[in-house]
């Protein structure tokens, strides 16, 4: 895929047009929308509606986006659109990603969105907010424009890519962050709308490509934390993926479809840790929650970064080390 060809976003039919940006493949007659909302048939070509709006943009830590292996310390402006490949009922981010019909977007092309970076001194430009697949095309013409100009890019996604997307990330992004957010493929089909044998075949190819690479799970309590599976998740990282790939295990907090629904417990949290040490991946971290967020030399145990809520007051790692024991830390450090 290339952003000088943009045929290769889609296919020509005799009365429709097939999107291949993400495993949905819909087959869009004249005028009508994917499911993302992002991307329609006008004139018979693809065209991203999306495209030079974003209904977010701010600038955060690069800890909230959230990489923690990924030039700590640093800021980044956050941009997203509307719209989304998947229904999660407890999306945090629904007002943009599901409930839009009332959201007035800016306006910003892709240089104008680099200009902003530059204006703001930002080395680190992120697409998140909501699932930026849906407006993939959008973001690489960004992104471009940004790495001609020295500025990195990241990307916080659900994983629901076509593969040859999935294969073209690591062309221009730096890093990307998966929300794996089950191991159930019933729950994945039936609830979020999505297959789970894709995004498995997405991490690989994500994992075994350029970029750097960090994994999120939303821990649900009686929804995705049993011992089965969160066991089948942390073997999966470790073997398909890479131990030393961090897996960020996020507290829940009742949003959208799911306000009933308790917070995740911390006894859920603990358990989950202490499955994922168990099984030997080097950097566990949680999320939402303001402990076991540090960052530790697997092999001397040292102190590296400690961090509280996303607040870093020190970064110990040395060209690209621990300074106790010489272990090279898994990351980008600079």
């Amino acid at each position: 895929l290339s952003s000088v060809k943009p045929l290769h976003y889609y296919e020509k039919h005799h009365d429709h047009i097939t999107c291949l940006i993400c495993q949905h493949f819909c087959q869009l007659r004249p005028n009508e929308v994917g499911q993302c909302a992002n991307q329609k048939n006008i004139g018979a070509m693809l065209v991203g509606i999306t495209k030079d709006k974003p209904s977010a943009i701010s600038i955060d830590h690069i800890e909230n986006r959230p990489f923690l292996h990924f030039l700590p310390g640093s800021s980044v402006l956050c941009i997203g659109t509307v719209g989304c490949n998947l229904h999660c009922p407890s999306c945090q981010n629904h007002q943009i990603s599901q409930h839009f019909n009332n959201v007035e977007p800016l306006f910003l092309s892709p240089i104008e969105i680099v200009k902003l970076a530059m204006d703001q001194n930002i080395k680190i430009i992120s697409f998140g907010y909501n699932e930026p697949i849906v407006y993939y095309p959008y973001a690489k013409e960004i992104g471009l424009i940004a790495k001609d100009k020295g500025i990195k890019l990241v990307m916080q996604t659900s994983g629901y890519m076509s593969e040859e997307i999935a294969y073209d990330m690591s062309s221009w992004l730096d890093a990307v962050h998966v929300d794996l957010k089950s191991f159930n493929a019933s729950y994945y089909k039936n609830i979020l709308g999505a297959e789970l044998s894709v995004i498995k075949e997405n991490l690989r190819i994500l994992a075994h490509s350029s970029l750097w690479l960090e994994i999120t799970t939303l821990l649900i309590d009686d929804i995705n934390d049993s011992d089965e599976e969160l066991s089948r998740i942390a073997y999966f990282i470790d073997e398909e993926l890479g131990a030393h790939v961090p897996w960020h295990l996020s507290a829940f907090e009742p949003y959208n479809h799911m306000l009933a629904h308790s917070p995740t417990s911390t006894a859920s949290l603990l358990n989950a840790y202490e499955i994922a040490k168990k099984q030997g991946l080097y950097h566990v971290y949680f999320g939402n929650v303001p402990f076991l967020n540090e960052t530790y030399c697997p092999s001397c145990s040292a102190l590296l970064i400690p961090i509280r809520d996303f607040e870093i007051f020190e970064n110990n790692i040395y060209q690209a080390a621990c300074p106790h024991c010489n272990r090279a830390i898994e990351g980008v450090w600079n």
